[in-house]
This record gives structure tokens, sequence and C-alpha cells, in this order.
């Protein structure tokens, strides 16, 4: 069925929600008398229509989604979208590498090789081919961190499973995979690799690609610009296979989805590609629950760090005092076996201890002895408790990348104090079962009833500003008694908005769009005339005094939405995607939040409530209107937009629909409670350069999962 076409929405638009309601009320004296009691019936002929011309809009956008044009021209603009992803995606892990100190003085070699665990296809499954003159094909894999990409590339199904025991750098290996897999595109084409997190994934209610694609749009919102990428790009870069996902981390979702996540990944298509990581021991018990295994692909696992190459990566570089680690070298080679040397062999306990025994007063032959560092545990356990106080006593951080705003104000924090907010932050992550630190998701933190006390604050001080627009028009304590009731009614009902705000102040070439966006804010806005129009003939009818009468008031409230819809119109038409593909960072998208605040609270408060003033005084209802007339507008119009914001899934206005608002009130309240510092992210950052932190997008990890937990064990201990 063919959907409706952009000039039948816009007919609709123009003729009922402009011309019959502005033209029966403000040209009221044109019509018979006997008719004009009725006029107000306009009102909501025009708010159906414009229900009506936003569903046709909708459906229209749906089809036209759902049906590209083909042509050269959207394949173009799919090519060009694939591209600018991967040069994002390009500085981003570049960025991260260098940040991590992944290439100096040079990277841990660690090599990998096939397992031998119970855990593959067989081998003419993933090589895609059968026996050779009669004998058994057999796949062994081997190879470092330089050759990783090199391998992958070499297999004809490109599907790969990256093992490892804790901390024995599949993260690092999928980063070094990423940029060579990103080296190789740059040169001979392909697709363009992704490296995800999975800890966010559940397979149960959603599918890999689905999922993929969600990733894509919230991490790149550029993509969702049809004018630049064309329409569904993000979805056509992972469906069409221009995307290879890297997918860090099947470990870290449930233990109870591990099977189904591994089913789930076994059902994508045949012939996509994709690079899972995990630890060993989750895999295989995942794999052994039901004998699902990952088909068509290959399966490696890292292998320990040896005494020569632990002792490479010591004095690589000019380490001071590297003489200091002779009689731990010794001992690790005379005792293999032992704790000492079973705990370094891990790539992340031999990165603590680098950084832990670095200055040169610090000496490392404490490892040596038995009677604190009996087994291994008490020896990963020191270096984990060691790592934070050392981070911030002995390093300053790095220069930053390039392309990252440097931070002149950085401060040496005291370690006892980074180390309490550190475990406060890891242990509401562990209560929330996330691997992942987004800036705004603060608020999860915090209580309830605070939640629900920063919802008010944001919309009455909202309603404050939209009071200040209303008052030109009607007076300062009806305009302000008028904003503050709307602000309040409506923050009763406020949700945080689950992802920053983005705005594009670009003009040319989106005149179409602001028409599209004008259908559905004026729904919007014609909806909240509504509700104030309602609670006139409500309060009408219990006997209220009006002050100017009851038709005035509906015509008053009628202008006040067509002027509240045009301005979110205007809102709409801002907050849209870029026109290029940027590197996600939290602090690029906290800035970027604020300015849309910024402008949320002139576009949509200030001008709207100014408007709302004006069309009150034009209809008799200025500074003498009267507080009961200012306080029924604002709770019965500040109610219509909340119940609005619930019904269309977390709408709101003003700086209810702020992350950075509720980023801000939720620091503050933790900073006064002594949880957090007050410029938490100055604080963020600062961790993340000293090595404490990791960044993944616009979120922050701790370095690894193990570091996490061991700062939430040590504050429940405590607490017991």
């Amino acid at each position: 069925m063919r959907g409706p076409s952009q000039f039948t929405v816009v007919s609709i638009f123009v003729l009922t929600v402009l011309v019959v309601p502005l033209t029966t009320n403000i040209a009221s004296n044109s019509v018979p008398e006997k008719i004009r009691p009725h006029l107000w019936l306009a009102w909501p002929l025009a708010v159906a229509a414009a229900g009506i011309a936003a569903v046709l809009e909708a459906r229209r956008r749906q089809e036209a989604a759902a049906h590209p044009h083909p042509g050269s021209e959207g394949e173009e603009r799919l090519r060009h979208a694939a591209q600018e992803l991967a040069q994002t995606v390009h500085r981003q892990w570049s960025a991260e590498a260098q940040t991590r100190v992944l290439h100096r003085p040079q990277p841990l070699q660690v090599s990998w090789s096939s397992t031998g665990r119970p855990v593959t296809a067989s081998a003419a499954a993933v090589l895609g081919e059968g026996a050779v003159g009669g004998r058994p094909l057999r796949l062994r894999l081997r190879g470092g961190v330089e050759d990783v990409a090199e391998k992958y590339l070499r297999l004809p199904q490109r599907r790969l499973v990256l093992l490892g025991a804790p901390g024995a750098g599949k993260t690092v290996l999928a980063i070094l995979l990423t940029l060579g897999l990103l080296k190789h595109r740059s040169a001979h084409g392909g697709p363009v690799p992704v490296l995800l997190s999975l800890s966010s994934w559940d397979p149960r209610t959603e599918h890999l690609h689905a999922w993929v694609i969600r990733r894509l749009v919230e991490d790149y919102p550029a993509l969702v610009n049809i004018e630049i990428f064309g329409p569904q790009a993000a979805s056509r870069l992972v469906t069409d296979g221009h995307v290879v996902p890297v997918l860090d981390g099947l470990d870290e979702i449930p233990a109870e989805l591990h099977t189904a996540a591994i089913e789930a990944l076994d059902q994508t298509p045949p012939g996509s590609p994709l690079v899972i990581t995990c630890r060993s021991q989750e895999y295989e018990a995942a794999v052994a629950a039901d004998g699902t295994v990952l088909t068509a692909a290959a399966v490696v696992e890292l292998e320990p760090v040896g005494v020569r190459e632990f002792a490479a990566f010591l004095t690589e570089g000019g380490v001071a005092g590297a003489d200091r680690w002779t009689p731990v070298l010794a001992h690790m080679r005379a005792a293999p076996d032992g704790p000492l040397a079973q705990a370094l062999s891990s790539p992340l306990m031999a990165a603590l201890a680098r950084v832990i025994y670095a200055p040169p007063a610090a000496d490392p032959a404490e490892l040596l002895d038995t009677a604190r560092f009996g087994d291994q545990a008490a020896v990963e356990g020191h270096l984990l408790d060691a790592f934070i106080p050392s981070a911030y006593t002995h390093h300053p951080p790095p220069p930053p990348p390039p392309d990252v705003r440097p931070s002149s104000d950085l401060r040496q924090y005291p370690p006892e104090l980074a180390c309490r907010w550190l475990t406060f932050l890891a242990t509401k992550m562990e209560r929330h079962a996330t691997r992942e630190l987004a800036w705004w998701q603060l608020h999860w933190i915090v209580p309830t009833t605070v939640r629900r006390a920063i919802g008010i604050v944001l919309e009455l001080l909202t309603g404050a500003v939209a009071g200040l627009g209303v008052a030109v028009g009607a007076g300062f304590s009806v305009g302000m008694t008028a904003g503050l009731a709307g602000g309040f009614s409506a923050g009763l009902l406020a949700m945080a908005p689950s992802h920053p705000g983005y705005v594009n102040l670009q003009i040319r070439g989106r005149i179409r769009l602001f028409g599209r966006k004008l259908v559905l804010g004026l729904a919007v806005g014609l909806t909240m005339g509504a509700g104030a129009a309602f609670a006139f003939g409500l309060a009408a009818g219990l006997g209220v005094d009006m002050g100017g009468g009851l038709e005035p008031a509906m015509k008053t409230s009628g202008i006040a939405g067509l002027s509240v819809g045009i301005a979110f119109a205007a809102m709409m038409w801002l907050n849209t995607p870029a026109d290029t593909i940027r590197s996600p960072s939290a602090q690029a998208s906290l800035r970027n939040d604020r300015l849309v605040s910024g402008v949320r609270l002139v576009v949509e408060s200030l001008s709207a409530g100014l408007l709302a003033g004006l069309a009150a005084r034009r209809y008799g209802f200025g500074a003498d209107a009267g507080l009961t007339w200012a306080l029924t507008a604002g709770l019965g119009g500040g109610f219509a937009v909340g119940v609005a914001g619930r019904l269309a899934g977390r709408f709101q206005t003003g700086l209810a629909a702020s992350t950075w608002g509720w980023y801000s009130l939720s620091r503050a309240w933790l900073a006064l409670r002594g949880h957090l510092p007050w410029r938490l992210m100055r604080f963020l950052d600062d961790a993340h350069q000293r090595g404490v932190l990791r960044q993944a997008g616009a979120v922050y990890e701790f370095r690894h999962a193990r570091l996490q937990d061991r700062l939430a064990d040590r504050h429940r201990a405590r607490a017991d």
C-alpha cells in the first residue's frame, strides 16, 4: 500500500491546523453572530487534524526509509558514510591506544595460537573447503600482537573468537586488530571494523544486528542524518556487510546469558564477519552447556607472558633502576610455576607492576616475601590495591591526544581521596550490573526521591524562564505564577532523557526538514493548548472567575499552543544530527548537550512564553488577568506537557530534556555528600589519562573489570 504524499500531509496541515482555527478565532468578527459561540470547536478539530497529519507524516517517512530510491546516489551516500565512519573510528582508537601507551616503549609481546579447548567448529567449516588429497584438514593458527590483523584477513569466513584468562590482554588485542583492519581498508578497501563493548547486549530481547545498529546510532549520531547519508544509514551499513563488529567482553554480560548469546551469534547470516573476545573458562562452560559452537569461526587463545617477554617489557625505554628487578627475574626463572611467576604472566599484572615499581625508591624485591605473598591471589591483590595510589602519587598524566582539548587545570589529587571516589563509582556500577560509566546516567546513583526533586527543580527553572516571557505581555506576577505553576505540574511527571542531545546550527539545505518538524511540533503544541483550554472549561464549570471571560481564555490558550508548537518545531529542527561523523567523547557530548540546553531555554521557553504573553494581552488578559487565570493556565498546560511526555516516551521541555541539567544537579548532590568531586568530568578525564580508566566512545570504564571488582569487594568487606 502506497503511503501518503508530502503534498497531502502539508495540505491537511495548512487547511485544518492553520486556516480553520486562525480564520475563525482571530477573525471572529467576520462570521455571523449565531455561529460565534461555537467557534471554539475549531481548536479540537485542529488538534485532531494535527494528530492525523503527524501520523500520515510518520507513515510517509517510514515508507521512504523502507524503500529508498535505487540508484548511484544512494550507494554513494552509503559509501560516504562508511568512509567517514572508518576515519572516525581510526581517530577514536588511535587516541585511545596512545593514551594507554600501547606502542611506547613497545607493546608487551603477547602470543596467541589456536585453542585446544573443545569449543571450535571443524577445520573444514572454518576454512570453507573439504579435505585435500584425502587428508583431513588441520587448522593451526599462531601469531603475536603485530600480525593479528593479517592472520584474521586470511580466514575465508572472517569470523574469530579470541579467548584468554582475565587480564590476558583481550581488549588490547581487539584495539590493535581494529587499527590493523582499518590500515588494510585504507589500502585495499573493505568493511569498517567497529569495536563495541558487549556488556549492554541482552540476546533474549534484541537481535545482534539491531543492537549493533542502536550502538552505532548512539555513538555516531550523525548516521541518522538522512540528507547527508541517506535513510537508515546505520542499518544499511550493518545489514549490507559494510561493518565488521569487533565485540569485546562476551563474559561481561550475565553468566546465564552466555549460551543464549553464542546461539544468537551463530544465527547471524552466513558470511557475516565478526570478532568476539571472551574469557576462556566462561566461553568453554557456555559451549559445554548445550554443545553449540560458533559456526565457521576460528578460536584462538592468548598465551601467558614468559619471563623473557616480561623482562623486555620492564627494561625497554630506559626504566630508572632496572637492575632492581634482577632478583625478581632470577626468582621467576628458577620457579616458573611459582605464585610470583604465575601472577606476572598476566599482561594486566605485568603492566600494573611496571607502574607501581617505576619510581627509583620503590623496590620490587618485596614481592619475594613469601610470608606476604604466599600464593598467586596475594600477589595479584597487592598489585591491584597498590596501582591507584601509585598512579596518583608518582605519575603525572601524559599529554592528551592531538584531537582532544588539553586540560591545563589538571591537578594532583590526593591518592586516598581519588581512591575513595573511584571506590564509590565501582560500588554503584556493580550494584547496577554495568561496566560502563556514562555521565548522562549519573542520576541512577541518586535515590528515587532525589531524582523526583531534580525533575521538579529543572521544570521550575524552565517555567521561570517561560514566565519571564509571559510577563512581557501579562505582567510579572501573572507571568511568573503561570510559569512556575506549569513547571511544577510538568516536573511531577518529568523523566530523565536517555541520551545526550545534539544541536545542528546549519541552515542551508535543511528547510524541508523544518517543514516536517513543524507538523509534529504543532501537534504537540496544540495538545498543550487543548490541555489549558480544558482546564479553563473545568474551572469555569466550577464557578471560578476567569477574569476576562471563558471565550478569550480559550482563544489565548489556542494561540499559546500554536506558539509553543512553533518553538518545539524549531527545537526539533535544531536537535538533529550533525553533517559529519565525529569521534565520540564524554567531554564533547557534555559540551554539546550544554549548548542544546541553552538553545532550548531560549527557543522553547523564553520565546514561547513571550508569544503566549503577547497573545494574553491581545485578548484582554494583561496585568489585570489575575493570579487565578495564571495558576489555571500554568497547571493545565504543564500537566498536558507532562502527560504528553509520558505518552511520547521521555519527551520533555526545557531543562528537563537536558542530560546536562540532570547531570549537574546529580553531581552537586553527590559532591555535597562527599561521594564525588565537584568537577567530576575533570576528575574522570584525569583518571583516564593516568590509565586508571579507559574510554570507549562517550563512556568510561575501569582499566580492567578486575580493578572495578577489587574496589567494590574491598568496600563491601569494610561495610561488613
